[in-house]
């Protein structure tokens, strides 16, 4: 979302700097980094001396009471690079809803220097609450920001049980989906019977709770029936999940490792199931119901907000293996009605999200200059 804006902005006569505080050799030749340069959007690495990159972990392990020094100094460096940027509004675009503000807390590093500034939080969970002492630093910038962006309503209201305030200036807004489908995709073919559901996500149980759907189709019932479950994604724990699915003797299941072919996967599976445990709004559940496919997801995140239960599509209650096994037995009864389920779920959610989300952020942040 905020890559696309900062392009949309650029193509607007805007002058645009996309950055990270690591090393450039890190992330700079990345594929989306190349895009946003190759766009006209300069890019670079948030101005912090070499040095102060690289001292703080040193410091923190071997000599603890000089990291309030070198951190001081290291956002000092910032705050002046940014002064003399001199920019008209700063976005701080955070993975996890108080990302921005730890080590680095760029937030008051920006109050600082004058300059207006908008956070983006993409994702929450009420496992993660920030301590006493944090809770009232954040207070103070979410304050001070001229919005907060949230991906969902649900990663708003948890941010605002997490602060104990009403967070006013909050507005919800959507990620761009990377199908470029505006109806159902052809129904797939499943000879004798057997359907393909697709989980897609990083590999990685902690937040996206793969392990709770391999427990489930552990069970008896499910070993029996004619489906074969698709992992589509990479990450972390990829070894460990596959070692778990052999440890519990599932031949119902396969690894299709990673994918930029969102359609393809889509035009292979007939549904989703998507077990997470956090997310702000999951894009492959968007994708999904853009494409005709039947998700059958946990109630994580903004997932129950463009889903109604049992007409387009199927919730679990909670990230639990009994709640995602309930909704799976609920959707496997309906089996012969997923074509006209997600024929449903693709006009739903055509009609809730924007053609452009990028254009719609980028109309956001011109809104505050």
């Amino acid at each position: 979302m905020w890559s696309g804006a900062a392009i949309e902005l650029q193509r607007r006569g805007h002058r645009v700097l996309c950055g990270r505080l690591e090393p450039a050799k890190k992330w700079k030749d990345h594929a989306k980094w190349r895009w946003l340069a190759q766009s006209g959007v300069r890019v670079g690495v948030f101005g912090i001396p070499t040095l102060f990159r690289a001292i703080p972990d040193a410091v923190l392990r071997y000599a603890e009471p000089l990291a309030p020094l070198v951190y001081g100094l290291r956002n000092r460096a910032l705050a002046l690079w940014i002064r003399r940027l001199d920019p008209d509004l700063v976005v701080i675009s955070q993975g996890n809803t108080f990302d921005g503000m730890y080590s680095v807390e760029m937030p008051l590093i920006v109050h600082y220097t004058g300059k207006p500034f908008a956070l983006v939080c993409q994702k929450n969970s009420e496992t993660e609450w920030p301590d006493d002492f944090m809770r009232a630093r954040n207070i103070g910038h979410f304050r001070r920001a001229r919005r907060v962006y949230f991906v969902s309503g649900h990663n708003r209201d948890t941010a605002e049980h997490q602060l104990g305030i009403p967070v006013e200036n909050a507005e919800v807004v959507h990620n761009p989906y990377l199908v470029t489908a505006r109806e159902p995709l052809p129904w797939p073919e499943n000879p004798g019977g057997r359907f393909h559901f697709a989980c897609v996500g990083r590999l990685y149980p902690r937040e996206k709770g793969q392990d709770l759907l391999l427990n489930v189709l552990s069970l008896p019932k499910w070993r029996e029936r004619p489906l074969c479950v698709n992992f589509y994604g990479s990450g972390a724990n990829a070894e460990g999940l596959e070692g778990m699915a052999r440890l519990l003797g599932l031949d119902n299941v396969r690894f299709q490792g990673f994918t930029t072919d969102v359609t393809r996967v889509w035009r292979e599976n007939h549904a989703l199931v998507l077990p997470s445990r956090a997310e702000g709004l999951a894009l492959a559940q968007v994708e999904a119901m853009v494409c005709g496919r039947v998700p059958i997801v946990t109630a994580a995140g903004g997932a129950g907000e463009i889903l109604e239960d049992g007409v387009t599509g199927f919730l679990a209650r909670s990230a639990s293996e009994e709640s995602l096994d309930d909704a799976m037995e609920r959707a496997w009864a309906r089996r012969h009605e997923w074509r006209e389920i997600g024929g449903r779920a693709s006009e739903s959610v055509l009609r809730t999200f924007p053609s452009d989300p990028c254009a719609v952020f980028a109309d956001k942040l011109e809104s505050l200059l």
